[in-house]
């Protein structure tokens, strides 16, 4: 049975990603996807006639002006993020924003001004805090069951396939890495004062194709970040969407004074093999059964959606280390750039 009131949303952007959101959102019971907007008309009027969706949008600006809407999820490309964020921060609707929030962490403090003048609530995507093994590993540390924290390393390699359709619009630490360095932020509940990196590149892209950082926290915990676009095509599949296919080689390995953590996303239970390879379908993340997606995509999202209800900040999704996490990224480019630490309370910029 439908609830009494359902939160009309209208979702910005129908890319790969765009496209989960849309099938999560259309799902949920509480929920009425009001209106999509996207810049190509085939895939606005297929996503609008598959989900059944009223108000369809060619630009993210129509749909942001629409009076009947709750609430907005953005999901545009990257360099589209902050004006449309600017332009729906100022309904005064609450807004959910895919990463990264700004291009670097000045103009998403501003972000983070606008929502205050406001009053609008923003949230950030940041998918592995609502994944569960994450968070099993999040409650550990804080209840100090590891002991006093000596070391987080965070590794994520992706298909090589994949590098093409970013390198030239957006650094691969915003892209890729922004998601391990807000789980440094978050597990080690500390500053980082002082970062180390170092860039690999193989081509004259605006992005490198790996990137390295020794990061020192506050605390006193060593954080080693590894991010690379170099898993070749033979690899084992763990994205394997309607629209998606590939991987992400990504592992975790927390050092505790009493007490070790690993986590590897290619070690789920689940294997597949036939005549083209193997495969390993993600259980966690966003995976799909029956056209419906589960997972830690829809646990975010129905975190925004009853924030957006409520008229709460979200407990989870915190803005202030999303924030942080883009100062982290600045000061990890800059350093790769200068080939010098940077420290990060003298960090310019």
């Amino acid at each position: 049975m439908k609830p009494s009131y359902q939160l009309r949303i209208g979702l910005a952007g129908l890319g790969r990603f765009g496209i989960m959101h849309a099938k999560v959102l259309s799902s949920m019971a509480n929920v009425e996807l009001l209106a999509i907007a996207e810049t190509r008309p085939e895939q606005l009027e297929e996503i609008g006639e598959l989900y059944g969706v009223k108000r369809r949008y060619k630009e993210a600006e129509e749909l942001i002006k629409d009076p009947d809407l709750d609430a907005i999820v953005i999901v545009t490309p990257n360099d589209q993020h902050e004006q449309h964020c600017l332009q729906a921060l100022a309904t005064g609707k609450p807004v959910f924003i895919e990463k990264p929030l700004a291009s670097n962490h000045k103009n998403a403090q501003n972000l983070k001004q606008a929502a205050e003048n406001s009053g609008s609530i923003l949230q950030v995507g940041l998918i592995l805090r609502y994944e569960l093994n994450h968070r099993i590993i999040h409650k550990q540390i804080h209840q100090k069951d590891l002991g006093e924290l000596i070391s987080i390393r965070t590794k994520r390699n992706l298909s090589r396939s994949w590098f093409t359709a970013t390198a030239e619009k957006v650094h691969t630490i915003y892209e890729s890495s922004i998601h391990d360095l807000d789980l440094l932020l978050w597990l080690t509940g500390s500053k980082p004062i002082s970062v180390f990196a170092h860039e690999r590149r193989l081509g004259n892209y605006l992005s490198p194709e790996a990137c390295i950082a020794l990061i020192k926290f506050e605390n006193g915990c060593i954080g080693i970040t590894e991010t690379s676009w170099f898993v070749p095509p033979g690899a084992p599949a763990n994205v394997t969407t309607s629209n998606w296919n590939g991987c992400i080689d990504a592992e975790l390995v927390v050092v505790g004074s009493n007490k070790t953590v690993q986590l590897r996303s290619l070690d789920s239970p689940l294997k597949i093999w036939d005549s083209s390879g193997s495969s390993s379908p993600d259980s966690i993340l966003w995976p799909e059964y029956n056209g419906r997606i589960y997972g830690a995509l829809r646990e975010e999202l129905d975190d925004f959606v009853k924030c957006a209800s409520q008229g709460v900040e979200s407990e989870t999704a915190n803005l202030e280390h999303a924030i942080n996490g883009l100062q982290l990224a600045d000061a990890i480019i800059e350093s790769a750039r200068i080939g010098t630490p940077i420290i990060m309370n003298q960090q310019s910029g």
